[in-house]
């Protein structure tokens, strides 16, 4: 098993849980949205390199947080340890807690320079999309990611319509299916409609907890837990949870390049 998508960051226990999911799993990919984090995790990986990978991004949420320079400094960071990270993400738009439209305009030019960047280093994108009251962040994130022509682009935590789902794939990118497909009907459709090859897993832990209540904000969840995924979607496509993880996990090696 190879969890796609998480933050060790936000886990007060993240040695112990490295620990435990190495009991269970192949590999954690462990993504860094904000730069405050990048050299703690960066430390973590240090510690466990055949086993935690890195992700390096921005996300869309902490415009507000950071001036332009910060932000150049920080892709300057990114490239210098290019070796040591498999993806440039997350990264996107979100439209849910981005609202105004001067800061969506300045979401949106992040996020072009930071395709443009992993083009530039040569290293695959994982894409944060999320749309809200300030309109349909996914359509316009997926539109941004065609004029450039992004082509190795894994859509974390999808939770698009059917036709975004149509226009992803017809680009032949993955699509990440967070624990939530555990609890929810409309994502389930969504899994029932992308086909194996193109699927991978995430729990985006720790949120997202697939046993705990819908509305609740404890943060518990854990990589393993893609494992309730694999069994819901499983049943779904009348595979069994093995063969649903191996394919899952041959993704990610593939999407990543992960030597493992």
């Amino acid at each position: 098993m190879i969890d796609s998508h998480c933050h060790l960051e936000h886990m007060k226990n993240a040695e112990e849980v490295i620990a435990e999911a190495r009991k269970k799993m192949t590999a954690i990919v462990t993504s860094v949205p904000d730069p405050k984090d990048f050299d703690k995790t960066m430390q973590i990986r240090e510690r466990h390199r055949d086993f935690v990978f890195v992700a390096a991004g921005f996300h869309p949420e902490l415009i507000d947080n950071y001036t332009d320079e910060d932000i150049k400094d920080y892709m300057n960071l990114i490239r210098a340890n290019a070796d040591r990270i498999v993806s440039v993400g997350e990264i996107g738009l979100d439209f849910f807690w981005v609202k105004d439209t001067d800061g969506q305009e300045r979401t949106k030019q992040i996020f072009s320079d930071f395709i443009d960047f992993s083009l530039d280093i040569d290293k695959p994108l994982t894409i944060h999309s999320r749309s809200g009251e300030g309109g349909d962040g996914i359509s316009e994130t997926i539109k941004i990611l065609k004029e450039k022509g992004a082509k190795n682009v894994m859509m974390h935590c999808f939770s698009g319509n059917e036709k975004n789902l149509e226009d992803c794939l017809a680009e032949g990118w993955y699509i990440s299916f967070a624990t939530v497909v555990v609890k929810s009907r409309r994502h389930q459709r969504l899994a029932t409609a992308t086909p194996l090859e193109k699927m991978l897993l995430e729990t985006d832990a720790p949120w997202q907890d697939p046993d705990t209540k819908p509305a609740s904000k404890e943060l518990t969840n854990r990589p393993w837990k893609i494992e309730r995924s694999a069994e819901i979607i499983a049943a779904i496509k009348e595979l069994t949870k093995e063969e649903v993880l191996q394919a899952t996990t041959e993704n990610a090696r593939r999407f990543f390049g992960l030597q493992i």
